[in-house]
């Protein structure tokens, strides 16, 4: 079969020869080839044109690319590097412009909703400029720049010089596409005087109470067993029983009814044991939320000036970091100083309709030497104002001399052998300032939220997943990457395995005590 095949495939090639030896012998192909070679010079020669004509165009073509591509290059990355990412943008304004700027209305500085409309801020890169380094700005000459200055009192604005151009980009996009949520119309401003919660009362006047009343019982029901006798001693002849003290009484209720009275007792010093125990547990602890059942009021000292954080963090939405700014650079998170609070307080001079507001802020103003009348701080020497030659009292724009520090009164106190670092839980570990310091945004002044035990420390480190990534720059956090990739193959043979605090040693006594 195979050689068949064969057979078959060599006659058809033999054939293919012949055939091709009889054409290239033929008149008509050699003609035929005649006129394909003088087609071939032609379009020879055509083609040697069109190749001249075609390096003059692309001569020309590259004169003209190598003016038009870059300008299109420059319109291109500039588009590209002004389109920022609002949502991004939305964190940077809370945590670094929201303290003086609101977007709807006029606060410390200018409303900011519409600013890019064409009709206030030149161009956002003009907003971008402003927002890095206004004081240059305004030195450049730049007539708006003088003008907002002017209009404000004066008054810097905090450059940003740290700021790169992708912060930028995004805070301005954010301003610039900012829009107010439609929804229900509701006030904004929160009372002047807070709602005072009442407090719970404790267990322990509940079992007072129950003792009160048992003994109560236990004498009435002595008395009328005693009458119920007395009558019938009547009644039949016999001596009267004499009536008993309140002790006697008692006492006789022991004697007599054993089971009822040792239930009575055993009733009442559990309660005392259960509530004495309460009590003994909280001792030392100033914040109940997180610490069982155990009820503990959380510590609320009076402050010398009553500072709402629900109108300052809620209201204004003022971000913790921007007056606690050490809990991102370092182990304590700082009270911030009087100037801190100037920043918004040297305009905003009360809330409204409020009075009570400019008697606390009037504290701050006191501390500072400033006159709001004024706008202006003064120098206290020797407990008097200092004035010139005239005797008029001598004004200054910045703070001048020692002012008379405010004595914040301390909420949270660690023991002096703990050692506790808000950097490396804030920024490191993701804790959000709410884990320990609870509701901020809803209370008045600064309460003992957590009772920050060792046993409430221990639990936290025991069920906190390590997070490999950093909080605020969002960057791999790599020393945590590796340790999770290695952790993870030392125990791949759990089914689940949570890479918390305690897998890195967050349970180790010298963490935290060294």
């Amino acid at each position: 079969m195979f050689f068949r095949w064969l057979n078959s495939l060599f006659r058809i090639i033999l054939n293919y020869i012949f055939l091709t030896e009889n054409l290239l012998k033929s008149k008509g192909f050699i003609a035929f080839c005649r006129i394909f070679e003088s087609m071939s010079k032609v379009a020879l020669i055509e083609r040697q044109k069109n190749t001249k004509l075609m390096k003059q165009f692309i001569h020309t073509l590259g004169k003209i690319s190598s003016v038009v591509l870059p300008v299109l290059f420059l319109m291109f990355t500039t588009t590209v590097s002004a389109q920022g990412d609002a949502t991004a943008g939305e964190g940077i304004f809370k945590a670094k412009c929201a303290s003086c700027h609101n977007m709807t209305k006029d606060v410390t500085g200018p409303a900011l909703m519409g600013i890019l409309d064409g009709t206030r801020a030149p161009s956002k890169g003009w907003l971008k400029l402003w927002i890095k380094d206004n004081a240059a700005l305004r030195a450049s000459g730049d007539a708006y720049a003088n003008k907002i200055f002017d209009a404000w009192g004066g008054k810097s604005m905090t450059g940003f010089a740290y700021f790169s151009e992708k912060e930028l980009d995004d805070v301005v996009e954010y301003i610039g596409t900012y829009a107010p949520v439609v929804g229900p119309v509701v006030s904004e401003l929160l009372p002047c005087i807070p709602v005072i919660k009442q407090k719970e009362e404790s267990n322990l006047y509940t079992v007072l109470v129950i003792i009160a009343i048992s003994l109560l019982i236990i004498v009435a029901f002595t008395g009328i067993n005693r009458s119920l006798k007395n009558a019938a001693a009547l009644k039949n002849g016999e001596a009267l029983e004499e009536p008993l003290t309140f002790w006697e009484a008692i006492g006789k209720f022991a004697a007599t009814q054993k089971i009822k009275f040792g239930l009575i007792v055993l009733f009442i010093v559990g309660g005392l044991l259960s509530s004495g125990w309460d009590t003994l547990s909280g001792i030392g602890i100033f914040g109940g939320n997180g610490y069982g059942d155990i009820e503990v009021v959380n510590y609320k000292p009076a402050q010398p000036i009553e500072f709402r954080h629900d109108i300052h963090a809620k209201q204004n939405e003022i971000d913790c970091k921007y007056c606690h700014s050490g809990t991102i650079e370092g182990k304590h998170a700082l009270i911030p100083s009087a100037n801190v609070c100037m920043n918004c307080h040297s305009v905003v001079k009360d809330k409204e309709n409020c009075e009570v507001s400019s008697e606390e802020i009037q504290k701050i103003y006191d501390a500072v030497n400033f006159d709001a009348a004024k706008g202006a701080y003064f120098e206290v020497r020797d407990g008097n104002k200092v004035v010139d030659d005239s005797g008029n009292i001598v004004y200054y724009d910045e703070q001048t001399g020692k002012g008379n520090p405010i004595e914040w009164v301390k909420v949270h106190n660690l023991q002096d052998f703990v050692y506790f670092n808000h950097q490396q839980h804030v920024v490191v570990g993701n804790v959000d300032c709410k884990e320990c310091h609870g509701d901020v945004e809803n209370v008045t002044t600064a309460e003992q939220h957590a009772p920050l035990t060792m046993g409430w420390c221990i639990e936290c480190h025991r069920t906190k997943e390590i997070n490999e990534t950093m909080k605020f720059s969002g960057k791999p956090n790599g020393y945590y990457e590796k340790m999770h990739d290695e952790f993870k193959e030392a125990y791949k043979h759990q089914e689940k395995f949570d890479f918390t605090v305690e897998k890195i040693g967050g349970l180790e006594c010298a963490k935290c005590h060294y």
